[in-house]
């Protein structure tokens, strides 16, 4: 059974990058829609292996403040589910979307015994297949061309992916004639959001190992020019509050051990805005502003807001972005009133203001155990809370999976329950 769920896990971190690619290809090649389920038959897969290593050794579970926080917020949505009769494949995709990246942060807290290897090399299988991602769509994004992807069956319609639409070849800012390096993923900002899970495992692997220095900050350089070309301001805003944080604790050893480095960055940091501002001076308030997208967010956040005074109770699960979009016929209907341009919000309107602050608990409980740990890799936990403010960045699963997945791994890990190390500090 042990060696059956470290093939799985191992598989799981491989296959992955490569989720959208799969989806499309099955999905608008060959018709072949089931075959976008293959993370939950993964997921099912190491959850029959763990039952069923439960029942044959006969071991008891031990649960903690942070189980009984998911398991009362589960639940209880189960509950309002069956009273307001909401449909089977509505339920399902909520789970997906709402629950699923929960569920496996949960199989790994209980059950990551089970894995034969140490943390580290669940990293390294992490960072080579998902930095081969990297590799293949920057070629295809700095060198091939993203009209490519049209021959694997990506759409040509930029900026716009509906369920009955395939995932088009690249999303722009269209009042400023910007491309938006979406990469492997079907949206900018989940771009994003991978990119500060894949620096936070590259800096714990590679931390230590003083030959590879050059090559990690070259790297790292590299993925924060990649987020950059999202444009999606609540990443950028947090990195640049990160780099000014991780400065400011390491301020001392930068200036006796780092020098070069610091300067290399503020140099690479100078070119880059030089050369973008070059180019765009004239569209500078659309890139940044984008007085349109923000008009979008304000209003839609205050219409869900409405729908939650109008119904403070709960409205149902499913009822608002992406699970709506999937279980209901949306070609007809205002994106505004299923979209509401928060995840936070989402979860006020559909489950009542008492199971919104159980989330909220168990992220803070998450939180605090990360902080024990180690104050740079809470931060990074926080950036992405943050950008879910005004994002559904948790809607991107297959990202969402690996990152609670590695959130357990990391705190489970002998070396930090032992040493609680502040790994933000630079060696």
């Amino acid at each position: 059974m042990n060696k059956i769920f470290d093939r799985l896990t191992r598989a799981f971190l491989i296959v992955l990058p490569f989720n959208v690619i799969i989806s499309v290809f099955f999905q608008f090649k060959l018709n072949l829609w089931i075959v976008s389920v293959y993370k939950e038959v993964f997921i099912l897969a190491l959850l029959w292996v763990l039952i069923y290593d439960k029942i044959k050794t006969r071991a008891k579970f031990v649960f903690d403040k942070l189980d009984y926080a998911v398991f009362l917020y589960v639940w209880y949505l189960i509950l309002i589910s069956a009273i307001n009769l909401i449909s089977i494949k509505a339920f399902i995709y909520w789970a997906r979307y709402d629950f699923e990246f929960l569920l496996l942060f949960m199989i790994f807290k209980h059950w990551s015994y089970m894995l034969q290897e140490k943390l580290s090399y669940y990293i390294k299988i992490f960072l080579i297949s998902w930095g081969s991602a990297i590799l293949i769509w920057s070629a295809i994004r700095f060198a091939i061309g993203e009209i490519v992807l049209t021959h694997i069956w990506f759409s040509s319609t930029l900026s716009s992916w509906n369920s009955w639409q395939s995932v088009p070849i690249y999303h722009w800012i269209e009042w400023a004639n910007i491309r938006r390096f979406q990469w492997i993923f079907d949206w900018p900002n989940q771009a994003a959001f991978f990119i500060l899970t894949y620096i936070w495992l590259l800096f714990h692997y590679l931390k230590n190992r003083k030959e590879y220095y050059f090559y990690l900050f070259f790297w790292t350089f590299f993925l924060l020019w990649l987020i950059f070309l999202t444009y999606s301001r609540s990443s950028l805003l947090w990195v640049v509050i990160g780099v000014f944080f991780v400065c400011a604790v390491n301020l001392k050893t930068i200036f006796k051990k780092h020098k070069t480095l610091l300067v290399l960055f503020l140099v690479f940091m100078t070119l880059i805005w030089g050369i973008f501002y070059l180019k765009y001076s004239t569209n500078i308030s659309n890139i940044i502003l984008r007085s349109g997208s923000t008009k979008w967010h304000s209003e839609r956040m205050i219409i869900w807001f409405n729908q939650f005074l109008n119904k403070p109770f709960w409205k149902w699960l499913a009822s608002s972005w992406p699970a709506y979009r999937l279980s209901h016929d949306t070609k007809w209907t205002d994106e505004k009133n299923f979209i509401p341009e928060s995840w936070y919000v989402q979860q006020l309107v559909e489950w009542w203001f008492i199971w919104f602050f159980f989330f909220m608990a168990i992220l803070w409980l998450i939180f605090l155990r990360l902080y024990s740990v180690s104050i740079f890799f809470a931060w990074s936990f926080i950036a992405v809370l943050v950008m879910n403010s005004l994002l559904h960045t948790f809607e991107a699963v297959y990202i969402s999976l690996i990152f609670f997945m590695f959130l357990w791994m990391f705190l489970n890990s002998w070396k930090f329950k032992n040493k609680r190390k502040q790994l933000w500090k630079l060696q």
